[in-house]
């Protein structure tokens, strides 16, 4: 068998020099720009978080997860229901003894970015209160975190140490429309699991109506629509 062919190829003054264009890919994976867009920057804190459309729909997505195991929330991009929802949880008392409420994003950016966002909301350093779990980077602290962010594959390793989840009460997975491999793997397994956990709660956030037919086979759920008028 012959051996395979090499060409050389020669950097010419003037042209992108090689493996610029790589570094850049790797580049927008790991300091993308801030995902989350916010008109209302001269509003105090408070007044911003009222002025989303997912705020009409506070109560009611309160009473949603008391009452279902699982629901799916539909909300357009920019309706804030990544950064809410979970404040929402967590003033509603469900972290409370200890436990945790955990939100999936499917990339690290999207991650470190709606993590640093609430806890600037709540007035807390990243890392406390807030915090966030991405491979190699564990910003959270086991005793102090009360929303965690995470990657789906980083929930999925979790499931492998803790099979029940037991530090969590609810699960967020936000974007599920995108659709990864590891979000498929995380709702089949969180299936298994309310079965034998049914106070664990499980909301799937999506932008589209895709999320219906991911969870078609899921019983006991509900739908809300956080961008409906």
């Amino acid at each position: 068998m012959a051996a395979p062919r090499y060409t050389m190829k020669f950097w010419k003054p003037g042209s992108e020099a090689p493996g610029v264009s790589e570094e850049r890919e790797l580049a927008n994976e790991t300091t993308g720009s801030p995902v989350i867009y916010n008109p209302h920057t001269t509003l105090s804190i408070e007044k911003q978080r009222q002025r989303l459309p997912v705020f009409k729909h506070r109560n009611n997505i309160l009473y949603l997860v008391e009452s279902y195991q699982t629901v799916v929330i539909v909300g357009e991009t920019g309706c804030g229901k990544s950064t809410q929802i979970p404040q929402y949880l967590l003033e509603a008392g469900w972290a409370a003894e200890g436990k945790v409420i955990g939100v999936t994003q499917p990339r690290r950016v999207a991650a470190i970015s709606v993590a640093n966002r609430v806890a600037e909301e709540r007035g807390a350093l990243i890392g406390h209160e807030v915090g966030y779990t991405i491979r190699f980077d564990d910003c959270s602290d086991p005793h102090a975190t009360r929303i965690k962010f995470l990657t789906d594959g980083m929930l999925v390793r979790e499931m492998m140490a803790d099979p029940l989840l037991k530090k969590y009460s609810v699960l967020m997975l936000d974007e599920a429309h995108e659709r990864t491999l590891y979000t498929d793997i995380a709702i089949g397994l969180l299936k298994k699991i309310q079965k034998k956990r049914r106070d664990l709660r499980l909301i799937v956030a999506s932008a589209t109506l895709d999320a219906k037919v991911v969870l078609g086979s899921i019983q006991n759920k509900k739908l809300s629509n956080v961008t409906e008028k």
